[in-house]
């Protein structure tokens, strides 16, 4: 008996700790999401998204907000044409894609190589919606460039 009482305590301490780990770690949304250009940090809003932990699952609506506008919440970053930018998650996604818009028009999609896009060759403003993915939910996010 003297020798199952540390054993379990030991089990005891190891459970609680186990479960302040995913207590402490569980984050109730998506990964952050880094982007930069030529060293340069650029703003990222985050967009709508739905995430579940081991303790809830919580949906955030931006619908009412085009990426558009969305874009307009930080400043615009000057980039070159044809810059190399930058696209990492704190977490890596298993789906990821993103769209392009120029100015108010209509969206295209974007090829990411190593998780980096070009940066288009026109002058002018685009504002890119990145949507991910990963087994706890789903996130979008957006930035904006200038190209100058």
């Amino acid at each position: 008996m003297k020798k199952f009482f540390p054993i379990f305590m030991l089990m005891v301490v190891g459970v609680c700790s186990l479960g302040a780990y995913f207590f402490v770690t569980a984050s109730s949304k998506p990964p952050a999401l880094d982007v930069s250009a030529a060293g340069q940090k650029i703003p990222v809003t985050q967009g709508s998204y739905c995430w579940k932990t081991f303790f809830s699952k919580k949906c955030v609506d931006w619908a009412y907000a085009p990426p558009w506008k969305i874009g307009n919440v930080h400043e615009t970053v000057e980039v070159a044409p044809h810059a190399k930018i930058k696209i990492r998650f704190e977490k890596e996604p298993a789906s990821l894609s993103v769209e392009q818009r120029k100015d108010e028009g209509s969206a295209e999609t974007v090829k990411l190589q190593n998780h980096v896009l070009t940066a288009p060759n026109e002058k002018g403003v685009y504002v890119y919606r990145v949507m991910a993915r990963w087994k706890q939910g789903d996130g979008s996010y957006v930035f904006r460039i200038k190209v100058k």
